[in-house]
């Protein structure tokens, strides 16, 4: 448009323009301009692109009194912003060429190589692929397990609550294993048990695994109730005090003295076996002195002190039936009375075998005779001073106890050994 500003000049140089005010219509009619031709009246168009001076540096043109018109837009300050274009120059592509392509499959080759064996590696302890066949006990002890929580969840799977639960302690179950050359990669064994949730299901206890067990095995073998489970037989004798039944338990690694004196003593076994009706309150530990039926049992090692005892009561139930219970109401006794009676016997009989009905027949002469008030059975004392820790001690009829049947009148306060089915026939159907 800078180039055009004389034919506007022309245009508008009449007085019209510069006053404003001629009284008549001051519109022009515009004329069609023709692109291809210069308009009429107007001065060729300037070429300045061989103008040797800029536009804005020409010297304005006067027409009458009106000024040049001009054009007061900056296109240069505009369009500065514009980027030139410019010709693509093609991309050169690189060439490695043989030596490189080579040495990238080399390397793809040995990578592969590398993940492959590992995962190999993985496969074969994960399975047990290639292990030999040797069978090893392990003992996981209670010591590997901590007090945790777990998700209760309904029918949908909906999470409406916790629980709480002994889990196991990942790391000791790991390192129990690796040391006992069942696994070799301590890490992926725990990672497969956090996957399959082991923490929930293995238990404390002496398993016999082997080598040859896959992860799957090991971890359902070292729950309880597994089969691979370390039993052991243990034939308990007829008489045997709780002392000693506890003692050799310990021995046989089925369960520490400690623990079953501490189930003896807390744990309310009279709420699920009504023969126990009449024993002493929890806190003594030899309320269930009698009780425990002499057999031959087969016991887990490492195992539950509570499980273990209610083993013994199961089989007295057992063997002392309705039969039995009928014929202690008909003698107007207590279950605990017959036990108690038969305790005596038991004892008594080791130097009277064969003779229990004979020896039951003596103590109740004596129970209910006026003239002979007194047991005086030696069994007693000795139980007494078993109790007492004086053992060792030579046996005296002034010995202070409530076992002391020399001294106190009637049947002891409780058994004084635990009876075989002979000793308590006797004591049912004394001769």
């Amino acid at each position: 448009m800078a180039d055009n500003k004389d034919f506007w000049k022309d245009y508008f140089s009449d007085d019209s323009y510069e006053t404003g005010d001629t009284g008549e219509d001051d519109t022009k009619i515009i004329p069609a301009v023709n692109e291809d031709a210069p308009m009429k009246g107007a001065e060729p168009v300037p070429d300045v692109r061989n103008d040797p001076a800029p536009a804005n540096d020409r010297p304005l043109k006067k027409s009458g009194k009106t000024d040049d018109f001009e054009v007061d837009f900056d296109f240069d300050g505009e369009y500065r912003d514009v980027p030139e274009e410019r010709p693509f120059a093609p991309r050169r592509e690189k060439r490695t060429g043989c030596i490189g392509g080579l040495l990238y499959g080399v390397f793809i080759i040995c990578v592969s190589l590398i993940a492959a064996s590992f995962l190999w590696m993985a496969a074969v302890d994960v399975l047990a692929l290639g292990k030999p066949d040797s069978e090893v006990v392990v003992t996981i002890p209670d010591a590997a397990f901590y007090d945790g929580k777990k998700d209760v969840t309904d029918d949908d799977g909906k999470v409406i609550g916790e629980e709480d639960v002994r889990l196991a302690d990942l790391d000791d179950i790991a390192e129990i294993m690796y040391d006992n050359g069942l696994i070799k990669y301590k890490g992926l064994f725990k990672l497969f048990c956090r996957f399959c949730h082991a923490d929930e299901k293995v238990g404390p206890g002496t398993f016999t695994l082997n080598t040859k067990y896959d992860y799957r095995a090991l971890v359902s073998g070292t729950t309880p109730g597994s089969a691979q489970l370390v039993e052991v037989s243990v034939m308990i004798p007829e008489g045997y005090t709780l002392k000693q039944i506890f003692a050799q338990l310990e021995e046989k690694e089925i369960c520490s003295a400690e623990e079953l004196w501490d189930a003896a003593a807390n744990y309310a076994f009279e709420d699920k076996y009504e023969f126990l009706a009449g024993i002493p309150e929890t806190g003594d530990k030899y309320r269930l002195e009698g009780f425990l039926f002499p057999d031959t049992y087969y016991f887990y090692m490492d195992d539950d002190p509570v499980r273990v005892i209610k083993k013994f009561l199961d089989n007295f139930e057992l063997k002392f039936g309705e039969k039995y219970i009928e014929r202690a109401a008909e003698m107007g006794y207590s279950i605990r009375d017959i036990v108690i009676i038969a305790s005596m016997i038991e004892r008594e009989a080791s130097s009277y075998e064969g003779e229990r009905d004979l020896i039951a027949s003596v103590i109740y002469n004596r129970i209910n005779s006026s003239n002979f008030s007194r047991l005086q059975i030696d069994a007693t004392i000795l139980y007494g001073m078993a109790r007492n820790g004086d053992e060792d001690k030579s046996l005296s009829t002034e010995y202070d106890s409530p076992y002391n049947t020399y001294q106190h009148e009637g049947l002891p306060p409780g058994p004084i050994s635990n009876p075989g089915e002979a000793s308590i026939r006797g004591a049912l159907y004394p001769e």
